[in-house]
């Protein structure tokens, strides 16, 4: 007779809750010391001694199905996992905090693997231009400058416009379970008329007057 806790572990290895992508290290190349642009009124640091951790854990509340988040917890599961100080990204508008992002190793004895960890935006931010794909690649970007071999990211089926940001920059779909083959069949579905809509811009912003 099989545990609750071996069941369990069986769900989230045979159904797991999200998705997973590969950002090959090529993708990085230019984000690596970037100092990257932002709209005016925000800036874009890295967690330090004088971050706020309630504040932090204010910010992640904001994405519903992680449970409650504390101080204690962000500096338990968050910061003490991150690799390096400059290994996170937070966003803040006019002194608040609106994004953050962090990372954590999940190296093996053969390789190097960097994973990108609870990357959240305040839905009130996430249409300003650029907030999303900094959070990301500058996150990320560390672990090219530190020498790791692979870089993976995790994300919910619903977050569309997340995951076309990613696929868009050249991430990759990981097909490793027997539920990811029907969660990214349904996500391709789904991002049909976004991918089209974006193809129409494009070729628009391709004419040029005679």
């Amino acid at each position: 007779m099989l545990s609750k806790k071996r069941i369990k572990k069986f769900f989230r290895i045979f159904f797991p809750k999200q998705v997973k992508l590969n950002f090959p290290r090529a993708l990085f190349s230019l984000y690596v010391n970037t100092q990257w642009e932002v709209p005016e009124g925000y800036r874009v640091i890295s967690p330090g001694e004088a971050t706020d951790l309630g504040e932090w854990a204010e910010l992640l509340n904001l994405e519903k199905g992680f449970g409650k988040w504390t101080p204690e917890r962000v500096q338990s599961e968050i910061v003490d996992q991150m690799i390096a100080p400059y290994a996170g990204t937070l966003i803040y508008y006019r002194d608040r905090l609106v994004g953050c992002s962090s990372t954590v190793d999940k190296s093996t004895r053969k390789k190097k693997i960097g994973v990108g960890m609870w990357l959240v935006l305040d839905p009130s931010h996430r249409g300003t231009k650029g907030l999303a794909h900094a959070l990301t690649y500058r996150t990320l970007a560390f672990f090219v400058k530190a020498g790791y071999d692979e870089i993976y990211a995790y994300t919910d089926e619903k977050r569309l416009s997340a995951i076309y940001l990613y696929l868009k920059n050249g991430a990759v779909p990981v097909y490793d379970s027997i539920s990811s083959f029907f969660k990214w069949r349904r996500i391709f579905k789904r991002l049909n008329p976004l991918m089209e809509r974006a193809e129409k811009r494009t070729s628009k912003s391709d004419v040029r007057p005679a």
